[in-house]
């Protein structure tokens, strides 16, 4: 009887987790949705916003994708989302986005950043259905399992392998998340850059009109398999690459 028990509980659980997972991508995409075209031509208008590469989605629309990009700035998530093919007026086939951010970022009181923005980062998080994340965690099959169940699901995925935002706009090394993730769910990695973004969102930035450009690789279907750091290293200069 304990063991029937049991097993109801568990369904019941995968139940409620199930419906959860789905109300948070529903949410996501109509935000998403919703917000992208105020950000697209916001970029437009001060930045002098370009995207290149998008030929290089098609056929992905169906399946699940990594995303892989430098970062160099707060703005990279609306960035990046901003430069997925839209197909229609209001943009479905990519969307929504689902950025991994460090588990930090979702809550009020433990926001890095100050009131007012730290605010706004947790609110947006959170609508913006991005995955939690610990950063530094050495069990990635714990700390990206639900990146995993997404990708396997059909979901876009977006990590940012440095792990962090650069201090000085020079692409760091990368981090083993991104191949765990491409190992494990078998979805391609599409290594993208990010150019123009380290120093925003600043006032000189606007008032000298920096241009924002993103630039969408090829993707990439197979990496090392038993080679760790070469496998991380093969994602790393597709995005350097892109870079130049």
């Amino acid at each position: 009887m304990q063991e029937i028990d049991g097993q109801t509980i568990a369904i019941e659980s995968d139940i409620i987790v199930e419906e959860v997972h789905t109300r948070t991508v529903r949410i996501a995409r109509l935000f998403q949705q919703f917000t992208y075209w105020p950000t697209y031509l916001l970029l437009r208008l001060l930045y002098s916003y370009e995207v290149e590469g998008q030929e290089n989605l098609k056929g992905l629309e169906e399946t699940g994708v990594i995303f892989a990009s430098n970062h160099a700035s707060i703005l990279d998530g609306p960035v990046l989302a901003a430069a997925m093919p839209r197909g229609s007026l209001f943009p479905k086939d990519f969307f929504p986005v689902r950025f991994l951010v460090s588990k930090e970022f979702f809550g009020f009181r433990t926001n890095p950043y100050i009131f007012l923005v730290s605010h706004i980062t947790t609110t947006y998080v959170r609508i913006n259905g991005s995955i939690p994340v610990i950063r530094g965690l050495g069990n990635p099959s714990n700390n990206l399992a639900e990146a995993v169940r997404a990708i396997r699901g059909g979901a876009k995925v977006s990590i940012f392998p440095e792990g962090k935002i650069t201090k000085d706009g020079r692409i760091q090394s990368g981090k083993w998340g991104v191949v765990y993730l491409h190992k494990t769910t078998g979805a391609p990695v599409v290594p993208l850059a990010l150019i123009g973004t380290h120093g925003i969102p600043s006032w000189r930035c606007i008032f000298r009109r920096n241009k924002i450009r993103v630039k969408i690789g090829k993707p990439i279907f197979s990496v090392h398999k038993n080679d760790r750091k070469a496998a991380v290293g093969r994602v790393m200069v597709e995005i350097e690459r892109l870079l130049c």
